[in-house]
């Protein structure tokens, strides 16, 4: 993790919490050249330098598979309009860190709303 994400990372948690009406997008992202390190590495800077400061975007966390063929991106948005609007940007090619993402893979992504969280109780 590089000096920037530890830090953004210490200062806004991504948190599940059902009674929080907030948008998460999951994101499941299969490198067209199996090159999953390149992958990642592509989407952190995208997170590092163009996410961060989208309006409404909340946190973005980088899952790596452990088969190595496939890279999940699980993302928190303040709502729809505000990921519809980064969409349009990103569409127009104002987002190009994260246009490349896009191009190094396959993605199948889909917006969630969270049901229920669960946690061990002990």
């Amino acid at each position: 993790m590089s000096n920037l994400s530890f830090a953004i990372a210490q200062e806004a948690k991504t948190k599940i919490d059902p009674q929080v009406n907030i948008l998460t997008m999951i994101n499941v992202l299969t490198p067209i050249d199996g090159d999953q390190d390149a992958l990642i590495a592509q989407l952190e800077l995208a997170l590092e330098r163009t996410m961060v400061h989208e309006p409404g975007f909340i946190s973005g966390n980088v899952h790596r598979s452990l088969d190595s063929k496939h890279v999940v991106n699980y993302a928190q948005w303040q709502d729809k309009a505000s990921l519809d609007a980064f969409i349009v940007k990103l569409q127009a090619g104002k987002a190009p860190e994260m246009a490349k993402v896009f191009t190094m893979a396959k993605p199948d992504f889909h917006p969630y709303a969270v049901q229920s969280s669960h946690l061990r109780l002990n």
